[in-house]
């Protein structure tokens, strides 16, 4: 049986400036979750123990006493004073606003007989953090400094769990079926992604609406450590409240020099800077515009990373009218990712037409304005013109995008390959 055919989306490296002006533009905030844009999968947690020693465990901070404790029961021990199964970071818009979503899922669970210790139930959970993405900046400065330790208070927006995430049911607000674990909620479907980015989402519509309340918000404690050649970052998350008082104190230099004398992970520096780095390489600066060109352009970018298509479209066509004579390919390649992506395959094609005729005369542009041969081939596939598709692909190919081997050998025979 045939995989289901998906369109390869365009992934652009943006260093694009822009500024929101009311009067320019008015997009509607479609409050949608990007996809994972970065994450962190793999991490040595350490703790002290009571005897001296440092113990390890992978993706896990093992409990002070682990090596002298025979009360704790087996089920408990697993989850450690702290674990994650991932770390990552997702994208959403909010009355305009770039914001990310730092989502952290874990290894859970809990007593069916909680006095008796009986009934032990596995799950997986989450806690999801939404703060302003300027603050990526601050998690990985400029100038690492290395071998000292410091602080981001993230300032969120929102901090919120969800537990047992996978069997968790999305309902109407009338029945309070969320957040449940065990009992009758584990006879409803459940789904690993769908519902609990839906939950998130309506988290944020619910405190927009001022149906909810934050009180919640996270610190992240970073410290970079350069020995010889080796370079590794030990990072905590530390949960917290959006209280003033509390933040200095918990944010105080005084409380910097212990702060990992205890417990934390720990990560190559590559792994910890590919993670804000590939989140921020989505973040669109808004500070200054030239002209009304770009700021359509850059929110149509904006839209397009969120995936929200029809935003995005609205936008990219804003811009064309401000600058019917574009020369620029990427503009019309954007046109056509967005349509194809809603559907719109037959328009779809004219832009991919479009951008392809605009050849670009910087190498550095090249490895980009091929894709629009490939997907050019995906919105002809889905009008139902196969032969026109295969040869797409096939010249896509031949300009050296090696992926469109994979549809070649699927969709178009020997004749193609």
């Amino acid at each position: 049986m045939k995989k289901i055919l998906s369109i390869l989306l365009l992934i652009f490296s943006l260093s694009l400036v822009a500024q929101q002006d009311d009067q320019i533009i008015a997009l509607q905030d479609f409050s949608i979750l990007s996809p994972v844009q970065s994450s962190i999968t793999s991490a040595r947690g350490w703790s002290m123990q009571d005897n001296g020693k440092w113990a390890y465990s992978d993706n896990k901070i093992p409990y002070t006493d682990s090596h002298n404790n025979s009360t704790r029961l087996p089920a408990v021990e697993v989850l450690g004073l702290d674990n994650f199964t991932e770390i990552n970071l997702r994208k959403i818009m909010i009355d305009d606003k770039q914001y990310n979503v730092l989502i952290k899922k874990y290894k859970d669970g809990e007593y069916e007989f909680n006095y008796l210790a009986k009934g032990w139930k596995s799950y997986y959970s989450l806690d999801f953090y939404v703060f302003k993405s300027e603050k990526l900046f601050e998690l990985l400065p400029d100038e690492v400094p290395f071998n000292t330790s410091y602080l981001v208070d993230l300032e969120c927006y929102y901090a919120g769990s969800i537990k047992n995430y996978e069997k968790t049911v999305v309902a109407s607000r009338n029945l309070r079926l969320t957040n449940y674990a065990t009992g009758a909620i584990s006879s409803f479907p459940s789904s690993k992604n769908g519902n609990y980015i839906d939950m998130i989402i309506r988290t944020i519509q619910d405190l927009k609406l001022g149906r909810i309340v934050n009180d919640g918000s996270l610190i992240f404690a970073v410290y970079p450590i350069k020995a010889d050649e080796k370079e590794v970052v030990r990072f905590k998350l530390i949960k917290s409240y959006r209280n003033d008082n509390l933040i200095k104190l918990q944010t105080s230099p005084d409380n910097w020099t212990r702060l990992f004398d205890d417990f934390f992970y720990e990560v190559p520096f590559s792994t910890y800077k590919r993670f804000i780095e590939n989140s921020r390489e989505y973040f669109v600066p808004v500070e200054s515009a030239p002209s009304a060109y770009t700021t359509y352009y850059n929110w149509g970018v904006l839209r397009y990373q969120i995936g929200d298509y029809l935003g995005a479209t609205e936008a990219f066509k804003s811009a064309l009218k401000e600058n019917p004579d574009s020369d620029d390919f990427m503009l019309y390649a954007y046109l056509g990712n967005s349509l194809s992506k809603s559907g719109y395959y037959f328009d779809a094609v004219d832009y991919y037409d479009r951008a392809i005729e605009l050849k670009p005369t910087q190498v550095m542009d090249y490895s980009n304005w091929i894709k629009n041969y490939f997907n050019r081939g995906v919105a002809k596939y889905y009008l139902d013109r196969p032969k026109d598709a295969c040869e797409d692909w096939k010249k896509s190919y031949d300009l050296g995008y090696g992926s469109a081997s994979e549809y070649l050998n699927d969709f178009c025979g020997r004749g193609f390959n």
